[in-house]
């Protein structure tokens, strides 16, 4: 796990923009698809259970880090599998579903362990593009919504 402070949230700032960048080209895509992550420039398991050490790190949304971060993991297994009809993770990835580090995000968790033990899905099979879009409109455009239906004023 990763602790944010007040000296290093910049990262954090950082992985946000990445981030909301994803969440852009998934909207583009509607869904999951190909190189959705192209922006992303930072490792994602740094920050899919990061904490921080008081309340005063104000600048980082806390939940939008976590989720994005097992979002951008999704996006890289997806498109391991438009790349050749088989579901790969990095070690560093099976090692962060195997320890349980994706267990704020059930679903998430539970699709990719689905799909890396099915490996080899046919294009055809349609299974992986439906399992990953009530992911995409829970956490993308269900963080979208929010921020159309704030009221800030």
């Amino acid at each position: 796990m990763h602790l944010i402070t007040e000296s290093n949230y910049s990262e954090a700032v950082d992985a946000i923009r990445d981030i909301l960048m994803t969440y852009v080209e998934l909207t583009n895509y509607s869904g999951f698809g190909h190189s959705a992550d192209i922006h992303v420039r930072f490792d994602p398991l740094k920050f899919i259970d990061a904490e921080t050490d008081n309340d005063r790190v104000f600048y980082v949304d806390m939940d939008l880090l976590r989720t994005g971060s097992a979002i951008v993991v999704l996006c890289a297994v997806f498109d391991t599998w438009l790349e050749g009809e088989h579901a790969r993770a990095t070690p560093a990835q099976k090692l962060a579903l195997e320890n349980g580090r994706f267990g704020r995000f059930p679903d998430i968790e539970t699709t990719l362990k689905e799909a890396l033990a099915r490996g080899a899905m046919r294009w055809e099979d349609s299974w992986f593009d439906d399992a990953v879009q009530p992911i995409y409109r829970t956490y993308v455009l269900g963080y979208f919504r929010r921020l159309a239906e704030s009221d800030r004023a």
